[in-house]
């Protein structure tokens, strides 16, 4: 399974226009994520995504920072940029940051639908196989 597939997926609920149904199930069958592999498709949702992305949730509503979310989805170099800093330092340490804390229920909200998009869409495409 790619990782960065997951990534990709959850992260449009941090842009302007989200994804469809298809674009999920081709994100899916792009990255080889099979049923099997959904409780590390959560593990990353909750512990990697949306923990990168709490600060970012935080601050859209009381800096109004919705303009400056991209309109069609996170760049290729950009999301893979995010990843290797996500994972370069210790999980602790991200949650020094006060905001990381409060914004991530706040990327809980904001992306739920599209881990449960994620999750139809691998049971989508196990079931064309």
């Amino acid at each position: 399974m790619d990782r960065y597939c997951v990534w990709d997926a959850v992260s449009y609920a941090w842009t302007e226009i989200g994804i469809e149904d298809s674009e999920c199930r081709d994100l899916v069958r792009r990255g080889k994520i099979g049923v099997a592999d959904l409780a590390e498709v959560d593990r990353l949702y909750f512990r990697d995504v949306c923990a990168s992305f709490a600060v970012d949730a935080f601050l859209v509503f009381p800096l109004m920072l919705w303009i400056i979310m991209p309109d069609w989805g996170y760049s290729d170099e950009y999301l893979r940029a995010r990843m290797e800093r996500w994972y370069a330092r210790p999980y602790w340490k991200h949650f020094i940051n006060p905001l990381r804390l409060l914004g991530y229920p706040v990327a809980l909200i904001f992306s739920w639908h599209y881990r449960t998009m994620l999750r139809r869409a691998v049971h989508a495409v196990a079931a064309e196989l």
